[in-house]
Formats: structure tokens, sequence, C-alpha cells
């Protein structure tokens, strides 16, 4: 999600709205900052940008040096010998990382079945033989991911998975929204751990982390130069995003997205040095990390000033970004987006061809499309939400996308890394049946038959669902997802919506 500039957010279906606005709860703006949940400062600077000042919170760093598991070594191929487990700290592999923290790094889904209907991924199939992968503790503790400009890994990336047998297991999942990419929320362990654990209660089985690097987040940069992209290893923001990503892949079949989100100059002057070096030094510091992780490589590529990145820019940008993950592990599974605000429709516009993507013949390529139908409904305060959107709101996008993967695409899997309602834009209590049967609908009703994880946004602000706070549901809509919730009476426009 990207702060929106004049002329609004684009749709899913493609247009931008010409009423504006920002898409999100609570991005904070260079110049001007956000209250959780508030509206934007009037002056606000440049969209995607995030205030200068604060401070970055550094409990759970890791310790440094890191530490070896018991009972085995990583093995070559990056397979783990018989007997390792793996820390409670969510490990992604079996076995053992060396003293130091380096390991030997070897080794839409559209109706009808492209996104590898047919073929689940294997029950815990993630691990080396014989590792486990503990499902509890803390994702820091004993400091298990090492420090210290090794290659950040910790142990083996384990066995290889498709994307379609990723997007056969991923299933329904959330966002850690505003959170490493603003300021909106607290970037701590426990706080994110806790979401996590409430969201993995209910059935969810991905969770997509969205990471502002070259840009300053509570006045500090994820790399050392943002003109170069190199990633500053003992950023402590990154040691807590670390643990956080080995906590969610030491649960059984959870799979982890992480991301470059705000990158606003980057974007806006097309830096592609800056995005390849920055994914070549992601892709070796997570390199020992299972193959659950994902990698998508820029969401929402649109300029400053809101309009679309150049289609040719982006081509060239994530060819570029994909060689440097390739060079590092060619079946980590990497996504690919359009160049504006992830609308269904850009795809086909952008990626005329695979080529630079591994020209179709990638099994570890997914593409992804944000979803917020009617925009005009699904917005930041743009009236009440009463709105009589209809069934093909929801089913468009998908369809469109999904013609895209089957064809262009090669039957490439899709996933729907965004979707919601800013329903706290406007009132101070989710009460309205219309906001709940556009949950109910789009995962349970439409992307899960169709065989589309989702990834629901929930920023803890406009489009709260789990109250960072009370570390409780604020709302019923996490039922809705699943497709049963309670509503207010019968009347889908009850008075809840006005």
């Amino acid at each position: 999600m990207s702060a929106g500039g004049a002329g609004g957010v684009l749709s899913s279906g493609g247009t931008v709205p010409t009423t504006g606005g920002f898409r999100s709860g609570g991005i904070s703006l260079a110049g001007g900052g956000q209250a959780t949940g508030g509206s934007v400062a009037a002056g606000a600077g440049a969209a995607g940008t995030v205030a200068p000042g604060g401070g970055s919170n550094s409990g759970g760093t890791v310790a440094s040096g890191g530490s070896s598991s018991p009972g085995g070594t990583v093995a070559g191929a990056g397979s783990s010998s018989s007997g390792g487990t793996t820390a409670a700290s969510g490990g992604s592999s079996a076995g053992t990382v060396a003293s130091g923290g380096s390991s030997t790094s070897g080794r839409t889904a559209s109706s009808g079945g492209s996104a590898g209907s047919g073929g689940m991924a294997t029950t815990g199939g993630r691990q080396a033989s014989g590792g486990t992968a503990a499902t509890g503790g803390s994702a820091g503790s004993g400091g298990s991911v090492s420090r210290g400009g090794s290659s950040g890994s910790s142990g083996s990336a384990g066995t290889a998975i498709t994307a379609a047998k990723a997007s056969a297991s991923m299933g329904k999942g959330f966002n850690l929204g505003q959170t490493f990419e603003a300021t909106q929320n607290d970037r701590t362990l426990a706080t994110s751990t806790a979401k996590i654990d409430a969201y993995y209660g209910k059935g969810f089985r991905n969770v997509r982390i969205p990471i502002t690097w070259t840009e300053p987040v509570g006045g500090d940069l994820l790399v050392n130069d943002a003109t170069v992209g190199d990633v500053n290893r003992n950023n402590p923001r990154l040691a807590v995003i670390e643990q956080i990503v080995d906590y969610a892949l030491a649960k059984t079949d959870m799979y982890v997205v992480i991301n470059a989100h705000h990158e606003t100059t980057l974007k806006t002057s097309s830096r592609s040095s800056v995005l390849q070096r920055l994914w070549s030094d992601i892709a070796d510091i997570f390199s020992g990390r299972d193959h659950r992780l994902l990698f998508e490589i820029l969401n929402e590529p649109h300029r400053s000033d809101s309009t679309a990145m150049p289609a040719a820019d982006l081509r060239t940008m994530t060819g570029l970004a994909y060689a440097k993950i390739r060079a590092v592990d060619p079946a980590r599974i990497v996504i690919i987006g359009g160049n504006q605000w992830f609308g269904a429709a850009e795809m086909a516009t952008v990626w005329t061809s695979l080529d630079g993507v591994g020209g179709g013949q990638d099994a570890y390529l997914m593409s992804t499309f944000h979803h917020y139908d009617p925009w005009t409904f699904c917005g930041n305060d743009q009236g009440d939400y009463s709105d009589a959107w209809a069934d093909s709101n929801i089913s468009g996008p998908m369809d469109t996308m999904s013609s895209w993967a089957k064809s262009v695409g090669k039957g490439m899997p899709v996933y729907i890394g965004e979707w919601g309602v800013a329903w706290e834009s406007r009132y101070t209590t989710m009460d309205c049946n219309n906001i709940r049967s556009w949950y109910q609908k789009l995962d349970n009703q439409n992307a899960n038959p169709k065989g589309i994880p989702t990834s629901v946004w929930d920023d803890n602000g406009w489009y709260k669902i789990f109250d960072l706070g009370t570390k409780a549901w604020n709302n019923n809509l996490i039922d809705c997802i699943s497709g049963t919730c309670t509503w207010t009476g019968t009347d889908r426009f009850n008075s809840g919506c006005l």
C-alpha cells in the first residue's frame, strides 16, 4: 500500500479516481506526521516517504556472532544432516548454522488449475531430512541468526517449492501493515508476533511484511547509501525483521513475503542499479531461510506524482534484481507486479513477455495484484459505505489477472498481496454489513475457489482487523474472511454503513 498523491489511488480495475486520497491507515509523510488511524496532515511531502522524526526501536536485536544448533551441520546442496532440529527462534532449516552465522546455500492461479491444483505442497516438506520446525518460542531467543558481515543465513534453505505448490498452500493471509515500511506502529518483535499468532490461530498461512529500505523510517535507512542500495546489515531494525521472518517460518506451513515498499526516490528516478544492489544484498542476507520465504521485488511502482513508472523501466529494473536473486538462489520464489498501483489490468501493459524474468520457464515465479475494487467503496474517507457494489467488482479483477496469467504468464500463479476496506477512516466501530459482505465474498467465495492466495491489508488503522494495542480482534471481519460472520440485522445496508 502506498500513500496517494495528487490524482488519488488506482483501483484494481486500472483507473485513477479523480477524488484523490491516501490508501492507508496512517502513512507518515515527510513534513507531516499522522496519528494511528488518523488523517494525513495537510502539506505532507512526497508520497511514500516517511517522517524523519522518531527513533527506531532497537528491541529484539540478534546476538552477535549467532549460535549453532546442536546436532548436525549444514550439508552441501542446502539440505541438513539428519538429526538437526530447528531452533525455537524459527531458523528455516534443520541442522546447524556454523558459528558466525554463515551457511552453505545450495542447493493466477487461474480457473482451471494453473495454481498447481492437482498437486499440494508436501505437508511440512520445507525442512531438510530429519529436521523439525519449532512452533513456539521467541524468534530471537539465543541469537540464532548471526550478524557481523556474514551472509546472514541461519541454515539451509531446504527443499525447493515451486510457485504453483506455494500458491496451493498459502491460502488466506495478512499484512503486517504500517510497521516496517512506515512509522505508525510499534516495530518490535513482541508486537508483531502477537499478530502473527492471532492470525495463525485462525488458519491464516501467509504473512506479507512490507519493508521500506531506501527511504527513512523513524529517522534511519536500512541501507548505508540510498543512491547505492547496499543494506546496512548492522541496523537494529533489520535484526528485528529477521527475527520476525524466522518466527513466522518456524510455524508449520507458514509462508512469508518480504518486499521493497515505499522506495519513492528509487521508483521516481528509476534507479535500476539501486534496486539491483538492494536485492543482491537481501537475497544474500536471507539465503539460508526456508523456501517458504518469498521475495516481492517492488511494491506499487508509481512515481512520486502518482503516475505510472514507464513499463520498459520496470521490466529492466525487475530483470536486474531478478538476476541477482537467481545468482544466490535459483529456487527462491520471486513475485512481480504492475507499474503503478498493482492494479490487475497493469500486468498486460507491462509484462507483454517474460523475457528478463525466466522467459516463461521459471517455475519459481509468481505474479501479484492489489484488490481495492471499487475504490470508491474500499478507499479511505470516501463518504459512507452504503455503496451498491456488485459481485463483478470482486470477480472482475481476478478474471483480468487470470487471463494474463493463462496467456503471457504461461500459467503463472497469482497472489492478491493486498485487499480491504478503509472503514476506520469514517467510523470508530465497524458495524457495516455491506463491508462484512465484501470481506465474506472476496476470499472465501472468489479467490479461494479460483486457487488464488490472498493477504488482507491490516494496518492497525483505517483497515484495522487486529488491534495491536489490545492484542485482540477489533471486529469480526476476521471471521467474515473465512466466509461466515454475524451481521447486525439482515439488511446489507444497515445503519452502521451510513
